[in-house]
């Protein structure tokens, strides 16, 4: 039956505490990533996880149901690894955007001040301002790389650093999980996984599908904080 024909059909993972249950049981609470799985297709492909490094790279792919992988256990195992290890290649090859890609862009383009919570080697709160020789790309190019900053202030808590670089003005926000609230700051905000997180409630939400969009229209200049 077509995913289309389903009345629920969803693919995500849950995100589970190190400390805790941790067995097959479903908690809703602690879904991760969850997306609608729709089409004409049988066979999804959403995730592929390497178990060994623990990271999940989202695909996302639609297989064909009339070459075996509707059974993985008796059909479809070898295919199946053979697809999943050559979709980690062309992924991870470097070659595709990534929602970091897309949160520096906008912020480049947008601000001549970006802000970036990097927490290896040390908590650090990297500011970059640009300079009068780069235009917009090569902003994006030196922030992506997190390489150069103007400044870097090492700070037990980032998160808090870059919360209070943004009291009260307006900024463009990515996080991962919404832990940076700034106060009285306004604006917008995109936040990976799902959650209340400390974002304050006068920024207004982004979708990635927002991010690419929004990089053709013009705005008003905001500091942008991309926390990493």
């Amino acid at each position: 039956m077509p995913f289309e024909e389903l009345q629920d059909a969803c693919a995500g993972f849950m995100a589970l505490p190190a400390q805790g249950p941790r067995n097959a049981s479903y908690d809703p609470r602690t879904v991760r990533q969850r997306f609608d799985l729709a089409g004409d297709s049988q066979v999804c492909l959403p995730m592929v996880v390497d178990l060994n490094q623990r990271r999940m790279l989202w695909t996302d792919t639609h297989l064909p149901s009339t070459e075996g992988f509707q059974s993985i256990r008796s059909h479809g195992g070898a295919q199946l690894a053979t697809v999943a290890r050559d979709l980690w290649e062309q992924f991870g090859s470097g070659s595709r955007t990534t929602l970091w890609d897309l949160a520096v862009w906008r912020a480049a383009a947008r601000s001549p001040e970006v802000a970036v919570v990097c927490r290896e080697p040390e908590p650090a709160l990297l500011q970059y301002r640009r300079r009068s020789d780069e235009d917009a790309a090569a902003f994006a190019a030196r922030v992506s790389s997190m390489e150069g900053p103007e400044e870097r202030l090492l700070h037990p808590d980032p998160d808090a650093a870059a919360a209070e670089l943004a009291f009260g003005i307006r900024v463009f926000l990515a996080t991962v999980h919404g832990s940076v609230g700034p106060t009285r700051a306004s604006g917008t905000f995109y936040q990976l996984f799902p959650g209340p997180g400390d974002t304050s409630k006068a920024l207004v939400r982004v979708t990635a599908g927002d991010l690419v969009a929004e990089l053709s229209s013009p705005s008003a200049p905001a500091r942008a904080l991309p926390p990493s």
